[in-house]
């Protein structure tokens, strides 16, 4: 039988030859490599934002057939929260989800780029930005010499402020010790007397305790409930406008371009989902908490629209004094004023 296979497929000639030949070669699962990524993120296990990403994980092995499958490490598995950049690059870790502000002093484009302080109201102008108006080529840009490629971004929302004092407008800043990132928004409240200090998010509930600070910056309504922050904070600026940071999920630029097109397009759609996955939770999130937190006697404080104005304009302030920094954060920040005049956010 087998001789006889092999006298038909001869007499059928070079042709038909080459053809299941060419087939053998082009078939997809020849072709088609599989990739295994560690990507380590900015949130605690168990907390929504990194059920998001989890979910996110689930999509890409999906969408992509299993040719990517992403293993969603929470914060400080690997590395320290600072030190996934690094580790990224040494190929220790595969990619990577920060706070894109994170890397500042790398490069101060990153501040303006990833948390143009008291630039927005809501996470899905900030989305329009980074993918209508240039904002994620900036970003590219910012990474390329550090080798990374940021597949796109996610945020989470317009953060609340926790304070163990009323805080009802800017005045009340006056000597409020509050945890601040360093870099923009640490002088940014300088401006109204606040007192940053740089604490690492694991020392926060205890420095509230101790009296060392009276307020924190961590993130929206319902993410600093989920830390028991307002155990001790009985009030929280809310709704926000101090910050509305992003976070970015980035890769090895040399992996990036060795993806297939079809990859890429997936992945960046991908990382869109899980933006907009993550905004809705967080919103549904915070609107359950506001409820809660309430009947537990936290006061949310909502700023008027005076003291609004004012925070607004010393911000500006501040991106201004970050544009004169490079080239780069020049261009980060005019974008983005550009943007906010043409949506009414700006005169």
């Amino acid at each position: 039988m087998i001789d006889r296979a092999r006298r038909r497929l001869m007499k059928a000639g070079p042709a038909v030859i080459g053809a299941l030949a060419f087939g053998l070669l082009a078939s997809p699962l020849a072709a088609q490599e599989t990739y295994t990524w560690r990507i380590q993120t900015l949130w605690q296990p168990g907390t929504a934002n990194q059920a998001a990403f989890e979910r996110f994980a689930e999509n890409v092995k999906a969408k992509t057939d299993g040719r990517v499958t992403i293993t969603p490490l929470p914060v400080g598995a690997v590395v320290g929260v600072n030190e996934t950049l690094d580790a990224v690059t040494h190929g220790i870790l595969d990619g990577h989800h920060p706070a894109t502000v994170y890397w500042t002093g790398r490069d101060p484009a990153f501040a303006a780029i990833g948390d143009l302080n008291a630039a927005y109201d809501d996470p899905r102008q900030g989305m329009a930005w980074f993918y209508e108006h240039g904002g994620l080529e900036l970003l590219k840009e910012a990474y390329a010499p550090l080798g990374l490629y940021p597949i796109g971004v996610a945020y989470w929302g317009v953060e609340a402020l926790p304070t163990t004092r009323r805080v009802a407008g800017v005045a009340d800043l006056q000597g409020l010790k509050v945890r601040l990132p360093q870099g923009m928004a640490s002088d940014l409240f300088g401006k109204f007397g606040a007192i940053p200090v740089n604490l690492p998010g694991s020392e926060v509930f205890s420095a509230m305790d101790n009296g060392t600070i009276e307020g924190t910056d961590w993130g929206t309504l319902g993410m600093n409930a989920e830390l028991g922050f307002h155990d001790k904070a009985k009030f929280t600026i809310y709704p926000g406008i101090h910050s509305m940071p992003a976070g970015d999920v980035s890769i090895r630029l040399d992996v990036w371009n060795s993806l297939d097109p079809e990859l890429q397009t997936i992945l960046t759609q991908a990382v869109k989902d899980f933006s907009m996955d993550m905004i809705e939770s967080l919103e549904k999130q915070n609107a359950s908490v506001a409820d809660e937190l309430r009947s537990e006697g936290v006061e949310l404080v909502d700023w008027p629209a005076e003291d609004r104005r004012k925070f607004r304009a010393a911000a500006v302030e501040t991106w201004d004094a970050y544009a004169a920094k490079n080239d780069l954060t020049r261009r980060a920040v005019e974008s983005q004023k550009a943007y906010l005049k043409g949506i009414g956010l700006l005169d």
